[in-house]
């Protein structure tokens, strides 16, 4: 196998379609974040491994990160989770205590196993919001999350929403040892629920707490949820938590995002350092969520500064997979013209060409050569609508591709309409 001729297992080049319709998704994502008075900032791709694989901070597992050594020896990492590096930014550079608004585009980088089908490099948009805590901040980053993602033309989207506190709180209830615990939390977060409802059976724990367990898998929808749960639990901290999520649904009303909101109270998240509320957001068309986030108050003081946070990050290629699925078109974004010459039109050819570019108009400078039907050939093939053709320095012979035929048309320098001018 020649390997200059492959990518590694993981990744995967960007053609100009796709490439086109990323800029194109991050540059509408990026227009929600600014207006909420987020600003953007740049981690390094790679940092010291302690930054993402810290117990306490219950990151990525260091088996999942791409690793290697500086030259004094130094453990190093490629950035395979985008929010630690962005809360040591906020703990080391920013001064106060917040709101902190910061923002970010880039790539993050994980080993995942070949056969899972996943990428090793996926680029990632998203939002932190530190030195905020409580409900307000809460409801302003699930709102900026949906409002970023029916920016990037997706309409067909569910968020749903659970909370750590809340599924740590029932879980107490239970009275198992933490180890049984532990499995317990581990059955619910991968969805095993059969296996789930054969532990919690052969387990000695209250009928009530029991029942709740057993009927997690339906614990999904509206507000009629939090009702039917506070029915289950007796512990002040769960109903304490239910309570902040009906108050949450309430501020996403005033936001104007609550169609697109529902509660999941069985959600459990793999990466630890989340406190309170987590999220999660679905389409059809991929079988991944295309948002994550929640509350990670204890992260930033692993840095040196103890504030609360919340945010969220979304994946690009998702998003991305998604919208060509379902046929975005970008083509307006695309070259529609060209301008070819002789050596005596190269002069103004060049000057027009930038004119129409000025104007907002993607010119591409014909490198054909001054025979004019291979420059005619070469805009069919390109699906290109016109071709500016300067036979010398005023005589112009406009070509225009209807796609069903060729039009030719003799004219001048003065003939040309330019953008924002209108036609004769």
């Amino acid at each position: 196998m020649d390997f200059k001729l492959h990518t590694p297992i993981g990744v995967n080049d960007r053609l100009p379609d796709e490439a086109l319709v990323k800029k194109t998704v991050c540059s509408k994502i990026e227009n929600i974040f600014l207006g909420y008075g987020y600003r953007e900032i740049e981690s390094p791709t790679f940092e010291y491994i302690d930054v993402f694989s810290d117990e306490k901070m219950g990151s990525i597992s260091p088996k999942e990160m791409f690793r290697f050594f500086d030259k004094d020896g130094n453990v190093l990492a490629l950035r395979s989770d985008m929010t630690p590096p962005v809360a040591r930014i906020a703990a080391t550079e920013f001064e106060g205590n917040g709101p902190i608004r910061l923002c970010y585009f880039g790539n993050s980088f994980r080993n995942s196993k070949s056969y899972q089908g996943k990428r090793c490099e996926f680029a990632q948009a998203g939002v932190e919001l530190m030195g905020a805590d409580g409900v307000y901040a809460d409801a302003e980053a699930i709102a900026v999350s949906i409002k970023s993602i029916l920016a990037s033309g997706i309409k067909e989207f569910k968020l749903n929403i659970g909370q750590v506190g809340f599924f740590n709180a029932v879980l107490d209830e239970t009275g198992l040892e933490k180890e049984e615990k532990n499995k317990l939390k581990n059955y619910i977060a991968s969805r095993n629920y059969a296996e789930a409802e054969e532990f919690i059976k052969q387990k000695n724990m209250p009928e009530n707490i029991k029942e709740l367990f057993l009927d997690f898998p339906k614990l999904v929808g509206g507000t009629d949820i939090l009702d039917y749960t506070r029915s289950l639990t007796k512990s002040d901290d769960a109903l304490k938590f239910l309570d902040e999520l009906e108050t949450l649904y309430n501020m996403l009303i005033m936001h104007g995002v609550n169609s697109y909101v529902s509660f999941d109270l069985s959600m459990v998240n793999k990466l630890n350092y989340y406190t309170g509320i987590i999220f999660r957001g679905y389409t059809y068309g991929s079988g991944y969520s295309i948002v994550d986030g929640g509350r990670y108050d204890n992260l930033v003081k692993q840095f040196g500064k103890n504030i609360p946070a919340v945010g969220f990050g979304i994946k690009i290629d998702e998003v991305i997979n998604v919208l060509i699925k379902n046929g975005a078109d970008y083509s307006s974004r695309d070259v529609k013209a060209m301008v070819g010459c002789t050596a005596l039109g190269l002069s103004s050819a060049l000057k027009i060409a930038d004119i129409y570019r000025k104007g907002g108009v993607k010119v591409e400078n014909s490198l054909i050569g001054p025979d004019i039907e291979k420059n005619i050939d070469y805009m069919v093939e390109k699906n290109y609508d016109s071709l500016i053709f300067f036979n010398d320095s005023i005589h112009i012979t406009y070509v225009r591709n209807t796609h069903k035929g060729i039009l030719k048309t003799e004219i001048s320098v003065s003939d040309l309409v330019f953008p924002g001018k209108e036609s004769r």
